[in-house]
């Protein structure tokens, strides 16, 4: 099994959106589309979290948040936990 991806260097750069960061993600080999529901909850639930979308046709999800609160790298792990809880029983 492929090793799942989270983002790709060239979409972390972060745009400013206000006072908040937003970031394009690849989710490419993970088992997050199949459940968008499931991590947008979960992401939007955390603070400094303002947005979250996942396009199950493109793989790829947007996150909008405050960098001053949480960071890009603290996000990618918390999608990875995620990738990994949404394993079928």
């Amino acid at each position: 099994m492929a090793e799942a991806r989270i983002g790709r260097p060239e979409e972390d750069a972060q745009a400013p959106v206000g006072h908040h960061a937003r970031v394009v993600l690849d989710l490419s080999g993970t088992k997050l589309i199949d459940r968008p529901a499931f991590v947008e909850e979960r992401l939007l639930k955390t603070r400094g979290i303002v947005g979250a979308q996942i396009n199950v046709f493109s793989n790829r999800m947007i996150v909008e948040f405050d960098p001053t609160i949480i960071s890009l790298d603290r996000i990618k792990v918390m999608i990875r936990a995620a990738d990994s809880s949404t394993v079928l029983k």
